[in-house]
């Protein structure tokens, strides 16, 4: 696999991750202007000491001397030691001046001493770079992000972003290499097991790949053993034609014996061919089912049919309909006939001489479903489940010399059509085939 894609999916997460975090904390901090009424931490932190530093100097005025509150003053740091004057009391009160986010640059307050004199008491703090927010920031502080956090992102983002991209193309990169092994011929690849307890959408993603690698499976062994089929129907009446044809050569007498040979044998090659192309027209969705036909109307003329073939067979043809009733189905007529009339043969096939071969029909709201049964010898339970596959004849004396390929043409047909085919033996003797269509509504 190319390492360049896990590198450029590494690289699209850590980039989201700060994008985010950093639009996350503007964010807060927008919030934090915006409703907080005391101004940022770093107001809030001036604030509070300048309160403390005032409120201790007038409280150490008033109970000793201004002597004391200078010593005080002298014994702070000088990073946060402001200048401190006393005036008289009856001086106007200097002008409060504020700078940047509101932290006052000279603060007063009038006090007392033990001997009953009043002083002004002013603090000046404009001689401290301390307290000029604005003027001293560091680059990153206009994002708003404390400086152990801008720093401590990008390493939380790398990890994080590694965790993920790992994550995310192992399993990619498994899909790719099932891919891969599929364009090679190789059908037995499954990601499922190997995947499912991620227990997200990844998982899911590698159960649908083995359900259709496994529908592809299915498929192609369909096919070769569909072409292995015809192959060896194929070869049956070739090898008859090419014997009759080896026989004419030898004698003129056996000339008219093996033209009739021949013409038989081409007739069941074009019968053969005929329903090939009929099954493959079905099987790829080739049916043109944008017309619609009255199914009443389309069993009585089969039947007319099917009763005229059941005569010489002394087999009793029973059908239960409403024929007064208008039934619209959407679909190709002419290729339900034919799967229809494929199924009545069969049951006249399997049918004895004063047998009868039933046809009920029954009209719901949104199908219809037809069930035709006849009293034949049924299926082996275990082979029931494979009449409709192409090329299948059950061994039985009565079977005939069809190819196998009705009842596939049945199921084909009634699939297009959105419909379902099944069948079932009947507890007192004979099959029941069952199709079910869905109806136009009226």
């Amino acid at each position: 696999m190319n390492q360049r894609y896990p590198r450029r999916l590494f690289s699209k997460m850590l980039l989201a991750f700060l994008i985010v975090f950093l639009l996350i904390s503007q964010v807060i901090w927008l919030g934090f202007s915006l409703f907080s009424h005391d101004g940022s931490p770093f107001v809030k932190q001036q604030r509070s000491l300048q309160q403390v530093q005032l409120t201790s100097l007038a409280q150490l005025i008033a109970r000793s001397d201004t002597v004391a509150a200078e010593s005080l003053v002298n014994s702070w740091s000088p990073e946060i030691r402001p200048v401190m004057t006393l005036r008289n009391g009856s001086e106007t009160t200097p002008v409060v001046e504020d700078r940047d986010h509101g932290v006052p640059l000279i603060v007063v307050q009038r006090v007392m001493d033990s001997q009953g004199q009043r002083y002004l008491l002013s603090l000046d703090y404009r001689a401290l770079e301390h307290f000029d927010e604005h003027d001293h920031h560091s680059w990153h502080d206009s994002l708003h992000i404390p400086t152990p956090m801008l720093f401590f992102a990008p390493f939380l983002g790398l990890f994080f972003s590694l965790l993920l991209a790992w994550n995310m193309t192992r399993p990619i990169r498994q899909l790719r290499e099932g891919f891969a092994k599929i364009s090679q011929g190789d059908l037995s690849v499954r990601l499922y097991p190997s995947m499912k307890r991620r227990y997200d959408e990844l998982s899911i993603v590698a159960q649908d790949f083995d359900a259709m690698v496994e529908r592809i499976d299915v498929l192609v062994k369909a096919r070769e053993a569909l072409l292995h089929d015809i192959s060896h129907e194929l070869r049956t009446p070739l090898a008859r034609v090419q014997l009759a044809v080896g026989l004419a050569r030898q004698s003129d007498v056996n000339i008219p014996h093996s033209l009739d040979r021949i013409d038989l044998e081409t007739k069941r090659l074009d019968k053969m061919i005929g329903e090939l192309l009929t099954l493959s027209r079905a099987e790829h969705d080739g049916i043109d089912i944008d017309q619609y036909f009255d199914f009443i109307a389309l069993l009585e003329a089969i039947l007319v049919d099917i009763r005229y073939e059941a005569h010489p067979l002394q087999v009793d043809v029973i059908a239960y309909y409403d024929s007064l009733k208008s039934v619209t189905v959407q679909g190709n007529a002419e290729l339900v006939r034919r799967a229809i009339e494929n199924v009545l043969r069969n049951a006249l096939r399997y049918s004895s001489r004063k047998q009868a071969v039933v046809i009920k029909l029954d009209v719901e709201r949104e199908t219809l479903l037809l069930t035709i049964s006849d009293s034949g010898p049924g299926v082996a339970e275990d082979k029931i489940s494979s009449i409709f596959d192409p090329f299948v004849r059950l061994q039985s004396s009565l079977s005939g010399k069809g190819y196998g390929l009705g009842l596939a043409i049945v199921r084909k047909v009634i699939l297009a059509h959105q419909g379902e085919v099944s069948a079932t033996n009947r507890p007192e003797g004979g099959l029941k085939i069952s199709i079910r269509l869905p109806r136009w509504p009226e």
